[in-house]
């Protein structure tokens, strides 16, 4: 008799119950998150017209990942994880209920809203390596690809949701009514914790945090799979910014769709995000994960080609569906990889360095890209972006080969 292994179906997580718990209130925390950033900005027009202040609610909500990232991995490692995510939630939800209220008794300033509004992603930042760190412990390696996808799905189906939705709360009730859902949105996950029993022991090797962090980079660095993958990480995110940078601008001045055709395009990535989802666990059963990468980035170079040249709807909708999957299934592989090879005691610090990678490759890629754009015009920009992801991912394979190795045990 012949053994088949047969391999976790693309929703096989969810049938673990706790993580589904935690999944389905995740994406109601997401939604709420994203409902607040709209919210925020709309707030501050209403307040000021400088342009300067509507681009520091941007800045405070990302600047806290920038500078806490790998803090946060190391408080995931060293501290309770359970006692982290309620802790987190808990501050999260406060000042979020705060700005509410300020908002709501027309107190509000540009000054407060900035300051919660960086108190708020100070919150989230410290929550999203513990989260990270979690998901293996969760639904284990078997399942680890899948919950992957799923988690991007959650942040991609609440980022595709909360337009609609900020925009009916502030035209019933004003921003204050974004806050104030932001704020209840975290009350899943702090019940869902509260019924976590963590199976991994905090780190208690290092005395201070920045001696944890110290050792967290000493162990990716002694890796060169981990290596490889993290930079490959990077360079991806920078080359798929290209996309992100100029969206708006073909939908409205190539495409001439209005908010709701902008909704539709946007829902081709999201759906092949969900395909890509669906057929990862096939390809990666079949191929290595350099191939897998490899395929999933021609994927996305012939879907922003073929945007690069569309004139009708639902030609860009086609071309941003395999845009979705190429970008899921390169990203989704490369961190499953990276992630597989954590033991649960560094987990936190290394997740968190590999998504400073991430941050850190789409902001440049932004600023570049926008510039490529202005010199260039849309159409080459794209095309351009198409040719470098290609080259990017045909060079890494050679130089940066990702490969599943044994890491090493450092002591810290």
């Amino acid at each position: 008799m012949t053994n088949v292994i047969v391999n976790p179906g693309p929703w096989s997580p969810l049938r673990i119950q706790l993580y589904r718990s935690l999944w389905i209130a995740g994406l109601v925390s997401n939604i709420g998150t994203f409902t607040h950033l709209l919210g925020a900005g709309w707030s501050m027009t209403t307040m000021s017209r400088w342009p300067t202040l509507s681009g520091l609610v941007q800045a405070a909500w990302a600047v806290p990942g920038f500078l806490l990232a790998l803090h946060a991995g190391a408080f995931a490692d060293r501290f309770d994880r359970r006692r982290l995510i309620i802790a987190t939630q808990l501050a999260a939800l406060a000042v979020a209920a705060v700005l509410g209220a300020i908002q709501l008794a027309d107190q509000m300033t540009p000054a407060l809203l900035l300051v919660g509004t960086f108190l708020e992603s100070i919150a989230l930042t410290m929550a999203a390596p513990v989260f990270m760190a979690l998901t293996p412990e969760l639904v284990g390696q078997r399942h680890l690809v899948q919950a992957i996808g799923l988690d991007a799905i959650s942040r991609n189906a609440a980022q595709a949701l909360a337009p609609a939705l900020a925009g009916a709360l502030i035209g019933a009730a004003g921003p204050g009514a974004v806050f104030l859902f932001n704020a209840v949105s975290f009350v899943g996950v702090v019940v869902v914790a509260r019924t976590y029993c963590p199976t991994g022991k905090p780190d208690v090797r290092d005395a201070t945090a920045g001696s944890a962090i110290r050792t967290g980079l000493r162990f990716v660095s002694a890796s060169r799979g981990l290596l490889h993958a993290a930079a490959q990480l990077a360079l991806l995110s920078a080359v798929g910014a290209a996309l992100a940078a100029v969206l708006p601008l073909v939908a409205r001045d190539r495409l001439h769709v209005g908010p709701a055709g902008f909704g539709l395009l946007s829902a081709g990535l999201g759906v092949g995000s969900v395909v890509a989802v669906w057929a990862l666990p096939r390809i990666r059963a079949a191929s290595f994960p350099a191939r897998a990468v490899m395929a999933a980035s021609v994927t996305w170079s012939a879907g922003i080609a073929l945007f690069a040249g569309a004139s009708q709807m639902w030609v860009g909708t086609v071309a941003l569906f395999l845009c979705g999957a190429g970008s899921m299934g390169a990203l989704s592989t490369l961190f499953s990889n990276y992630t597989v090879q954590l033991p649960n005691w560094v987990r936190g610090r290394a997740s968190a360095l590999a998504m400073l990678m991430v941050w850190l490759g789409v902001t440049t890629g932004a600023l570049v890209w926008g510039t490529v754009a202005s010199a260039t015009g849309l159409r080459e920009m794209l095309l351009i972006a198409g040719a470098c992801n290609l080259a990017v991912v045909t060079i890494s394979s050679r130089l940066l080969p990702v490969t599943v190795a044994p890491v090493p045990e450092l002591d810290g």
